[in-house]
């Protein structure tokens, strides 16, 4: 459960005072505020500075964790993988039977990749890499598949792959010759 509103009021701010100083709606602050819709990381990272409090608190994460993600700095991917399946299901997010829904979310994070590529924003493209990652990782927990394993697996196949790359796409061998 995320803090926004345990925040704002201890805060003593109204809803339309946050609305009219970040440029945020009071209808989706007040959504945010009820979890009926996740805020996107920018908008964490706004409200967070507008807050003056660590996103991470303010997303509601435990403080041990918190202290946890401080302290890892350089996390290895196993670990955020836990982490941010620990996250899905404080929010619960992670469940067998959203996971067309979440398959969506992976298409959307997709699409805004490819506006962030086609409009050559760097900052896009890093974040929405991200958040596919983290739309990949509740997914596949959704699926009950190890994303490792399935990428070993997939290195694997490809490792010793033979072919030849044509305007910076390869093309595997027995395709050459189709």
């Amino acid at each position: 459960m995320n803090r926004l509103r345990q925040v704002r009021k201890q805060k003593e701010i109204t809803l339309k005072e946050v609305a009219e100083d970040t440029g945020i709606s009071e209808q989706v602050l007040s959504y945010y505020e009820n979890e009926k819709r996740e805020p996107k990381k920018e908008t964490w990272i706004k409200l967070a500075d507008y807050y003056c409090v660590p996103v991470a608190y303010l997303m509601g994460l435990p403080d041990g964790l918190i202290r946890y993600i401080d302290r890892l700095g350089n996390m290895t991917f196993e670990s955020l993988q836990d982490v941010i399946i620990q996250w899905g299901y404080e929010r619960n997010i992670v469940n067998a039977k959203n996971t067309h829904k979440q398959f969506m979310k992976v298409s959307e994070e997709l699409g805004e990749l490819a506006e962030g590529i086609n409009k050559d924003n760097q900052e896009q493209t890093k974040d929405s890499l991200g958040d596919i990652l983290v739309t990949l990782i509740i997914l596949s927990r959704d699926l009950n598949v190890d994303l490792l394993d399935c990428l070993r697996g997939a290195y694997g196949v490809i490792k010793d792959r033979t072919g030849k790359t044509i305007n910076g796409v390869f093309v595997k061998e027995s395709d050459l010759h189709e």
